[in-house]
């Protein structure tokens, strides 16, 4: 999968523009507040239909305009597809080769991206649902019914807290309960399977970047994988005189948290900057591999400002893996020289300055 041509229209801080990207490495470079992690935000929004900057629709609109336009022609799987994602404040309009899909499923399930982005770095130490939004976004591209199933458990959720409020008794509550106990469950599942999956790959990537100086492994709370909701319903019945109490749902995977572990103790209790941007990069390089091997195809990696983000022997060993694989990489960097010693190969330059993009090219 690659992304071969992406306009940007009325977007950000962007008037008209468009690049050609390479199908391998693809360096973004400017000075700070020029538009480069923009650029990223627009590959990710294609693939994953919001921003991972903003929850306010209308920060993606050019100052003064009421609409913007994204569009890329991309590659899967020997096909060329036309992506288009129209923006208003209050609304999105997808195409797919011009025409509306039947529903955004479909979208979402056409451009699959894997992003590192310097804010995520803070999931290690933060409240426990940025760990599990983190995994579940990574679970969708694999098994693209989760969406689904992650929205029905949270209204189910949202009106099961609703009632608590009210004060309805066990019956007014028992079908909302037995709704969230067997869409829990099938939740857990997915997140205990997706992470027997990725956790060899997430130690090998890690011990990769520190050259083998540490081992790292991410655990989910202890479940019985084969009576996930027997074990759900006996946490419900546990925990109904403090629901009562509190008003509030407490029990269920919306209150799972997913540890990093270092050396066999909780990296968000210790450890450096580096420990912590390195684990999160593990895991990111991990989704990469198993996308890869759930689909076929390697997903479009997107780097925003790594080369600030890890020292230079760490650096050096993760872009030796991503040479190793195939794939297209975004990366934006405020100093190219860095990123070209690390990456050793050629790569496609793109220069941004004030929200103009100029494609820079050996002499």
């Amino acid at each position: 999968m690659f992304l071969n041509h992406l306009s940007l229209n009325n977007y950000r801080n962007f008037r008209r523009e468009q690049i050609h990207p390479g199908q391998k490495f693809n360096i973004i470079w400017g000075n700070n507040a020029q538009g480069k992690t923009n650029l990223l935000e627009a590959i990710y929004l294609l693939s994953n239909l919001k921003s991972f900057r903003t929850s306010k629709q209308e920060d993606l609109l050019l100052k003064g305009e009421n609409q913007a336009n994204i569009s890329a022609e991309i590659h899967q799987k020997g096909i060329f597809h036309q992506l288009s994602l129209g923006l208003e404040p209050h609304d999105k309009i997808c195409r797919i080769d011009g025409k509306k899909p039947e529903n955004t499923g479909v979208f979402l399930g056409l451009l699959k991206t894997v992003l590192f982005a310097p804010e995520e770095v803070g999931l290690i130490k933060a409240f426990p649902a940025g760990r599990r939004a983190l995994l579940d976004r990574a679970i969708f591209f694999t098994k693209p019914d989760y969406l689904n199933l992650a929205r029905d458990y949270q209204r189910q959720l949202k009106q099961r807290n609703r009632l608590l409020k009210e004060k309805y008794d066990e019956r007014g509550l028992k079908p909302w309960t037995e709704g969230l106990i067997k869409n829990g469950a099938r939740l857990r599942r997915a997140r205990i399977e997706y992470l027997k999956r990725i956790r060899p790959f997430i130690k090998e990537t890690y011990s990769s970047i520190c050259l083998g100086a540490e081992e790292i492994d991410i655990q989910y709370p202890d479940q019985d994988y084969q009576n996930l909701e027997e074990q759900l319903e006996r946490e419900f019945n546990g925990v109904a005189e403090r629901e009562s109490r509190y008003q509030q749902t407490l029990a269920g995977p919306h209150r799972d948290d997913v540890q990093f572990m270092l050396q066999g103790l909780p990296l968000r209790s210790f450890g450096s900057q580096g420990q912590h941007r390195s684990s999160v990069l593990a895991f990111k390089c991990a989704q990469v591999i198993d996308l890869e091997q759930q689909t076929g195809e390697p997903p479009i990696l997107l780097l925003d400002d790594l080369s600030s983000e890890l020292d230079s022997g760490r650096r050096r060993a993760f872009f030796d893996f991503v040479q190793q694989r195939e794939g297209q990489v975004f990366l934006t960097t405020t100093d190219i020289t860095l990123l070209k010693d690390s990456i050793g190969t050629s790569a496609r330059e793109f220069h941004l300055e004030a929200g103009s993009v100029v494609e820079k090219h050996e002499k």
